[in-house]
């Protein structure tokens, strides 16, 4: 027992040495000063005054990494950076260059000499392409620190100082790790400089962004992209002009002839004849049933959101999730608005990955979810279940791939053709390629032969009134299928002929489902986004964010 005690005793003691030789060893940058000269050109010309403290720990000097590249929601720009020069402690100090990944590496130190305490560093260097540029202003998005540093930074603040005759008219800040839209930063001006302090301690990942506007035009236009333009030797340059005038043989006789072909070939469809009505869930060869989802997509050879919405309505009939109609109170409280809320009923593990997956977006931070919450970021979403779709598609032998890919392919071709080869019968081909190709293989389209059936009978569900009007849960289970079909407004106005007192077990709200089926097909559509947000400024309400803009990068010792 007394050797287990010790056992413990010097373990606990080897620990708390351990912990406390680690904090000994912590390194800290106690002040990050940046100086930044705007010129009339539109080029920077900063200036970091960096105080490190490497306290006992012998180092040879510390490393900057600075970004070569900006991006904003998607649209990227190459920046130019020219170091200038680089002090420590007042006299110049050695340092390499080395880029990767769109990052320029500053190592200042020598291998040979090693130092410990506190040291200054003053890093010069010169910076353009990092204007943004908008309809009613220009700005610096600039990360002054960069969120990658190492170490903690205890002071930090950011000069602006235009060297000709311009003013900040707009301003903010941001402090935190990437993406933290938190303000622990100030602002304030001292003749036409601009000065930004961050206010708290900046802790290891954290940094400090800014956004200094000024009035529209004030600097020239910022490029998106710079592509070095290299001219090619006559050797390769007559190669090419060889390749292209071939190409254009091959265009002119051979494609034609094989899309004449491949027509003849892939017209699978006809071989069935015309379609007759069908008035059963459609199904596929193993006799499951298709979801309103696969259904839809077999039909347009993609995802669409009436395909989403049918979907829902279609895991509310089969008793996974509940809607309800609620009000909301409007800004202000000036009126009310209407919204829908649906609900989680029970687990959805035995479901598709198509149906988990919309399923996990709606329930993510709840059991519940309101419908206009959805259309800030769906479209992430969205992309996932265009994906799952086509897989599921593709397992059971529908397609061999997403057809998007190849309609996409066929639509570039046809605008080269017309572009470069002035090819205009050719590039009709392409284009009525575009327009026809589906992807569908022959069990595909053998499905697919049912499904336009079914589309038959939600076309004529008038004249299959007496058929219908006995078959409620057949015919709710179709509601998601018109849907996804295109035909949920005939389709509804049949049911209420058939069922005027339908009172549908999965919906609950203030008006009768008839009448608010209408805005909740509208609601849940408009509810879905497909697409990513435009590019933002850094003062826009999402745009802006710790580490965003231009800039940043981080470092540390070595």
């Amino acid at each position: 027992m007394k050797k287990i005690f010790k056992s413990l005793t010097l373990g606990l003691i080897l620990f708390i040495f351990s912990t406390s030789s680690s904090f000994a060893s912590a390194e800290s940058i106690e002040v990050f000063n940046t100086q930044i000269t705007v010129r009339k050109d539109g080029s920077l010309d900063v200036i970091e005054n960096i105080k490190y403290n490497f306290f006992d720990n012998q180092k040879h000097g510390i490393y900057r990494d600075i970004p070569l590249a900006s991006s904003n929601n998607g649209v990227y720009k190459e920046i130019g950076v020219e170091v200038k020069e680089v002090l420590r402690d007042g006299t110049s100090e050695r340092y390499t260059k080395t880029v990767n990944n769109n990052k320029l590496n500053l190592k200042i130190g020598k291998a040979e000499q090693t130092i410990s305490g506190i040291h200054n560093y003053i890093i010069s260097y010169k910076v353009t392409n990092v204007i943004g540029n908008f309809d009613d202003h220009d700005e610096i998005y600039w990360n002054a620190t960069g969120t990658d540093w190492e170490v903690g930074v205890n002071s930090t603040s950011v000069k602006i100082i235009p060297d000709f005759d311009t003013s900040i008219t707009k301003f903010t800040c941001f402090t935190g790790s990437f993406g933290s839209k938190d303000k622990n930063c100030e602002f304030s001006k001292d003749g036409e400089v601009g000065i930004f302090k961050s206010t708290a301690v900046l802790n290891p990942g954290e940094g400090l962004t800014i956004v200094a506007g000024f009035p529209p035009n004030t600097f020239p236009k910022s490029k998106i992209s710079v592509l070095e333009n290299k001219e090619l030797s006559p050797f390769w340059t007559a190669v090419i002009i060889g390749l292209v005038i071939l190409a254009t043989v091959l265009y002119y006789i051979a494609l034609p002839f094989f899309v004449f072909r491949w027509y003849l070939r892939n017209r699978h469809k006809s071989r069935f004849g015309s379609p007759s009505v069908n008035f059963d869930l459609p199904k596929d060869n193993d006799n499951n049933r298709l979801l309103p989802a696969e259904a839809g997509v077999m039909d347009t050879a993609r995802l669409e959101k009436d395909d989403v919405v049918a979907t829902i309505f279609d895991l509310a009939i089969r008793k996974y999730i509940f809607i309800e109609q609620i009000k909301k109170k409007k800004f202000l409280g000036l009126g009310e608005d209407k919204d829908f809320l649906i609900k989680k009923k029970k687990d959805f593990n035995d479901l598709t990955g198509f149906e988990k997956t919309l399923l996990e977006r709606l329930f993510k931070n709840g059991e519940s979810v309101e419908l206009g919450s959805l259309s800030s970021d769906f479209y992430e979403t969205f992309t996932k279940l265009q994906k799952d779709i086509f897989s599921i598609l593709i397992k059971k032998g529908f397609y061999k791939e997403n057809p998007q890919n190849k309609k996409a392919l066929y639509a570039g071709l046809g605008f080269f053709s017309v572009i470069f080869f002035l090819n205009l019968p050719l590039a009709f081909i392409l284009f009525w390629m575009f327009g026809e190709y589906n992807g569908r293989t022959d069990l595909g389209d053998e499905v697919d032969f049912r499904v336009d059936g079914l589309k038959l009978f939600l076309k004529s569900m008038d004249r299959e009134h007496k058929w219908y009007a006995n078959q409620l849960a057949l015919v709710e289970q179709m509601i998601p299928y018109s849907i996804a079909l295109g035909y949920i407004d005939k389709f509804m106005e049949q049911l209420k002929i058939s069922y005027p007192d339908y009172d549908p077990t999965w919906y609950k709200g203030n008006m009768a489902f008839f009448a608010v089926s209408n805005s909740m097909f509208n609601s849940m559509n408009s509810s879905i986004a497909t697409n990513a947000p435009s590019r933002s400024s850094g003062f826009s309400g999402g745009g802006g964010f710790s580490g965003g803009g231009s800039g940043g990068g981080g470092g540390g010792s070595w």
